[in-house]
């Protein structure tokens, strides 16, 4: 499949009409995007869309992460593993230092097995390989969703 830029390969899911999936209080999951590329952020918002979720918030480092993340309290993160001014294990304890009830889903190039245990021993929900297949993105994260006590 060709890639379309911003780690995206396109999809037919996609295109179809999106499912909302609530919170248990009926209200719409809060995201907050972590990345520091404007197009990952771009298709992580159409990601969003499809599970009807809504963006309260976007950042593209640990130091701005954490400022939005306290201000927004989000619900949802979805986040790279490498910012440029931190690490993707460093940043998922401290969203959790913060609220242990907070969703982390990691989204990245970097696929080391033992990394990727260590994000999901720390408080990570979830762990998407870039580039980013919709279907398979949008499938993780309603998984997150539905299975969340939130």
């Amino acid at each position: 499949m060709e890639d379309l830029g911003c780690g995206l390969l396109p999809s037919i899911l996609y295109r179809q009409a999106m499912t909302e999936i609530l919170k248990k209080d009926g209200t719409k999951f809060k995201f907050l995007l972590v990345d520091d590329s404007r197009f990952a952020r771009m298709g992580l918002g159409k990601i969003v869309e499809q599970v009807g979720g809504e963006i309260i918030g976007e950042a593209t480092s640990g130091e701005e992460a954490l400022r939005r993340f306290e201000d927004l309290k989000p619900d949802v993160v979805t986040m790279d593993m490498s910012l440029p001014d931190t690490d993707g294990i460093t940043l998922v304890r401290r969203f959790v230092g913060m609220n242990p009830r907070v969703l982390i889903v990691l989204i990245s190039g970097i696929s080391h097995e033992e990394v990727i245990e260590e994000a999901l021993r720390t408080g990570a929900e979830h762990f998407i390989s870039k580039p980013l297949n919709l279907d398979k993105a949008v499938e993780i994260l309603r998984w997150v969703l539905q299975e969340s006590d939130v």
